[in-house]
């Protein structure tokens, strides 16, 4: 909600005034297309946001269930994006630190049911007068409280059906989510402004509450219909069985990780002490993924992450002449061929995703396996 520029006394608008100060003129349409404008922000900046939560949730996922689901994704990134939606409706448009010094209005509204008082006066409504009875609804008023009714009901349904939040939890919940959107506005953007920009009103904390209860209420009949989370959770623990190219490609980026700080460690303490090892890195880089399965029963750092491990081709633990020809291998390949390697990438992912074991495992008769529990 935003202070007009003209009129200090006025509570809100639905479109701020413009960097000169300059009412924006308040009809329908133009509201409209500013929310439309928004949302097309949001989407613009929602890879962004993705592309920091996607390795997060890989991993989470893999840990838990093993795999990482469609349909899952397709839920949690659409609850993502409509977050940033919300948010960036509530934020934006972003008037000028300069132009926010200038106002005087007052920062919060903490009179229940002050809408009600706004919608009289902006629709001009007398009792005595049916004319105007109509009028009561078609002002911007009204659709300013039914726009923050609407803005959480997504939310609500989220919660119940996917979260599988009680009526109770949902209630708490949208409750925080609005104070959260309410306090963003009062500290003008985390004190990045001089003074709120917007107002804080309690009636906006009672309107998207309200969304988020109707939310909840509203999905029941639909939660027949669409998989439950149960069924979603049970198809990632059954597909938890395999191990598939993307979850075998995530352990070896983190083992990546694990063995190149290994070998950073030991190329600075080493010569601490005086000694020359011009391969000890290399040596350290490898031996990680020798000596780390042999420790953790199979596991490297990135499997255990991914819940995988290294077994025995027939079954059982491996022995660790096995991991040092299963990894040997991979060595001479990245060392002594380095021309072929990008072809041999190509011809593993292949490999991977067809779940055929790879030259260097029949050599070493061992496989890859997931350590999901089978329910």
């Amino acid at each position: 909600m935003c202070y007009d520029a003209k009129d200090k006394g006025a509570k809100w608008l639905p479109a701020c005034p413009d960097e000169t100060g300059r009412h924006i003129e308040n009809k329908g349409s133009d509201v409209m297309g500013a929310y439309v404008e928004v949302i097309k922000q949001a989407i613009l900046f929602f890879p962004v946001i993705a592309f920091l939560f996607t390795m997060p949730y890989i991993v989470y996922n893999y840990h838990k269930y093993g795999s990482v689901l469609s349909l899952r994704i397709l839920i949690v990134y659409s609850f993502i994006l409509y977050l940033i939606c919300v948010y960036f409706l509530v934020i934006l448009p972003l008037p000028s630190r300069e132009f926010v010094a200038t106002l005087d209005g007052p920062r919060m509204q903490l009179v229940p049911f002050c809408f009600l008082g706004d919608m009289v006066k902006e629709s001009g409504w007398e009792a005595g007068n049916p004319d105007t009875y109509l009028q009561l609804v078609t002002n911007r008023a009204f659709f300013q409280v039914l726009f923050n009714i609407f803005m959480t009901v997504p939310f609500g349904v989220y919660l119940r059906y996917y979260f599988r939040f009680s009526l109770r939890k949902t209630v708490l919940s949208t409750f925080a989510l609005s104070l959260f959107f309410e306090l963003t506005q009062l500290s003008g953007l985390y004190f990045y402004y001089p003074r709120s920009y917007r107002l804080f009103d309690v009636d906006d904390l009672m309107a998207n509450t309200l969304g988020g209860m109707l939310g909840y209420v509203m999905v029941k009949p639909f939660l027949s219909i669409l998989p439950s989370r149960a069924k979603i959770d049970a198809d990632s623990l059954r597909r938890g069985q395999e191990v598939s190219l993307l979850r075998r490609l995530t352990a070896l980026f983190f083992d990546f990780l694990c063995a190149g700080f290994a070998a950073l460690a030991g190329g600075i303490v080493i010569p601490l002490f005086g000694m020359d090892a011009p391969y000890l890195q290399i040596l350290l880089f490898f031996a990680y993924f020798i000596l780390t399965p042999c420790l953790l029963h199979g596991m490297t750092i990135g499997k255990k992450i991914t819940k995988t491990r290294i077994a025995a081709a027939g079954g059982g633990e491996a022995h660790w002449y096995q991991y040092a020809i299963r990894y040997g291998c991979v060595g001479v390949m990245v060392c002594f061929v380095p021309l072929l390697w990008i072809f041999w990438i190509l011809y593993a992912a292949v490999m991977m995703a067809q779940h055929k074991r790879l030259f260097y495992e029949r050599l070493s008769g061992t496989a890859v396996v997931s350590t999901i529990p089978v329910e």
